[in-house]
């Protein structure tokens, strides 16, 4: 596609041929995908927050100053709960979600860094496990 000069946004379209137009229609449509696919993940954030603020809680495993009982953690804090419990809930979840297998089929757990984590408690474990399949039932095809 051709650059455009800085504050210079208008294109005529009609004036260029079939495949440029195509060319700026796929492009538009990534940006569009891209976008829906972030508000997607912000609302899983924003629902999980809300579903099981206790559990995003126990296995946030940081400090911040302004945990407080009864507020829900932030999209932020869930998202660190989320990163720190995917090598759980891979290895606990291989056997009966086809998703947790398929991703745990293709990785190198001896030298991915997500994967070298001290052992949790079985219990915490069981519960992260327990708790992304009640809420992901395509998990169990």
């Amino acid at each position: 596609m051709v650059p455009l000069r800085h504050r210079n946004g208008n294109q005529y379209l009609h004036r260029q041929s079939d495949r440029y137009r195509r060319q700026v229609k796929r492009k538009v449509g990534a940006y569009h995908a891209f976008i829906q696919a972030g508000v997607v993940g912000q609302g899983q954030l924003q629902y999980l927050a809300v579903v099981a603020p206790k559990l995003v809680w126990d296995s946030f495993g940081s400090w911040l100053r302004t945990i407080r009982p009864g507020i829900p953690p932030s999209e932020l804090v869930v998202a660190q709960a989320l990163r720190r419990t995917l090598p759980d809930f891979l290895s606990a979840s291989s056997k009966v979600c086809a998703l947790a297998k398929f991703i745990a089929d293709r990785q190198d757990t001896q030298n991915m860094g997500i994967f070298r984590m001290t052992a949790r408690s079985e219990r915490v474990t069981h519960e992260i496990a327990s708790s992304v399949l009640l809420w992901r039932p395509t998990c169990f095809s």
